[in-house]
């Protein structure tokens, strides 16, 4: 079963704060999040592009660097609340035989990376570049309007095990999901709501979605929309679908990386909210209607990502599932 969560953890997490995509086509990618999922750029390059969503100050919650190898996620990345914490977890990982150091990220103070215990690569800082919200100038805001990112999922052998990991640094199980007594499911929160990193049951290590925060059902549908229009029509996954505490549309960016567009997730803090067990054969303990599944888009065969067991795969035509796995540099 799922860890008890450390009250008193060596170092202060606040949140899920950034991730690292390469793309084999910049250009094509770049009109996918800002015309389609409606992120703004920071800055660019010729290789690299930095994003922020319209209510985020920080410089970057995503970072597509160009590749000419397999589209992967480098890394996802966390905030916490001081430098000091940057010290105390390099010396907690240090005592713990963890391999962690520090190096140089554009645009982000100190950073500390490492792979977690499923082989994750993940990295820390506390402090990044910031530059004005655009949540107010509305007239700006396109596709989706997204306005934050959210959480990240990713795919581990032993969720049970994962788990621990994390939740011996803070982190607190909202919901899990079991098939029999087996735990293949997680969501593990800092900042409050339900999730700030899903670990699911899979075969190898990837990352299964990164998701944005949208501020009102219309938004979804504008995405798509925009997806359309600008022949991004079958990245348009599943959705929107009824998923537990709110609406979601999943999308396959231009290079196969799922991303999840949701409405504002449910506050969960006090100590009275505790941990709820789901079914892992029944797709509607989660809150995820069976009507809206099969009739809200046209990708009516399409298998909502929370709702595939162990190592199930969606049947369909387009982007390839492996097209997310992870590259370790620490593995090297």
């Amino acid at each position: 079963m799922l860890p008890p969560t450390n009250p008193a953890p060596p170092f202060n997490i606040t949140r899920a704060s950034h991730l690292v995509l390469t793309s084999r086509d910049l250009a094509k990618a770049r009109d996918f999040y800002t015309e389609v999922v409606g992120l703004k750029v920071s800055h660019e390059t010729a290789t690299t592009i930095h994003f922020r969503g319209a209510e985020e100050c920080g410089h970057h919650s995503l970072t597509l660097r160009a590749t000419k190898g397999p589209a992967e996620c480098e890394c996802i990345g966390f905030r916490v609340f001081e430098e000091e914490d940057l010290d105390n977890a390099s010396a907690y990982f240090q005592a713990s035989g963890v391999k962690a150091r520090f190096v140089n990220v554009p645009f982000q103070g100190r950073t500390l990376r490492l792979d977690d215990s499923a082989r994750t690569p993940i990295e820390f800082c506390a402090r990044m570049k910031t530059l004005d919200r655009s949540y107010e100038r509305t007239h700006e805001q396109k596709g989706a309007g997204a306005q934050r990112l959210n959480h990240f999922q990713v795919l581990v052998p032993d969720v049970a095990a994962a788990a621990g990991f994390y939740c011996v640094l803070g982190f607190r199980v909202s919901d899990y999901s079991c098939a029999g007594e087996r735990v293949v499911a997680a969501l593990l929160h800092r900042k409050g709501d339900p999730h700030d990193l899903v670990l699911q049951e899979g075969p190898g290590r990837g990352l299964h979605h990164v998701g944005y925060v949208v501020q009102e059902t219309h938004h979804l549908i504008r995405a798509i929309d925009a997806a359309s229009h600008l022949k991004f029509s079958e990245a348009v996954e599943l959705g929107p679908v009824r998923h537990g505490h709110s609406y979601r549309l999943y999308l396959r960016d231009p290079d196969g990386h799922r991303l999840v567009l949701l409405l504002p997730p449910i506050q969960v803090i006090d100590s009275d909210d505790g941990r709820v067990r789901h079914d892992a054969e029944h797709a509607e303990t989660w809150g995820i209607s069976p009507v809206l599944s099969r009739h809200a888009t046209p990708f009516a065969g399409a298998v909502s990502a929370s709702s595939l067991p162990g190592n199930a795969r969606p049947k369909r035509a387009g982007f390839r599932e492996e097209g997310s796995c992870y590259l370790s540099e620490l593995a090297l």
